[in-house]
């Protein structure tokens, strides 16, 4: 049996996943997750996520479910790790007055990225991604 071709495409797969968590520790190293870096990981991961899936497909077509399988649990660990930043991003305070136009537009910002990992959240816990 050659293992070659299985090997290499669930290789593929790991190598994304990790690639994924080079970005997280890079976004940690100073010691806190912007909002910029927010949207960065979830870029990544919104471009990432087909290639993974499709991984995951072509190892089942290979008859490979237990590689398949594998990569399932690195989706649901990826996704994991927005629950995770799901539940310790908070917003900061609304701000109010007639000169806070700026401050309005960046709180708006926040307040758009916590919907988003909300849903992405919501989505996982109902298991319309598993």
């Amino acid at each position: 049996m050659d293992y070659k071709g299985p090997t290499a495409t669930f290789n593929v797969a790991q190598n994304m996943y990790k690639s994924f968590f080079d970005l997280v520790e890079e976004a940690q190293a100073d010691g806190d997750v912007d909002v910029k870096e927010v949207i960065e990981l979830m870029t990544a991961f919104s471009e990432m996520r087909p290639q993974l899936k499709k991984v995951e497909v072509a190892l089942e077509q290979l008859e490979k479910k237990d590689l398949a399988k594998k990569v399932d649990e690195l989706d649901d660990s990826l996704f994991e790790f927005f629950v995770e930043l799901n539940e310790g991003f908070t917003l900061p305070p609304k701000p109010t007055g007639w000169f806070k136009g700026k401050q309005k537009k960046w709180w708006q910002l926040h307040f758009d990225i916590k919907g988003n990992l909300q849903l992405w959240v919501d989505d996982y816990n109902n298991q319309v991604y598993k």
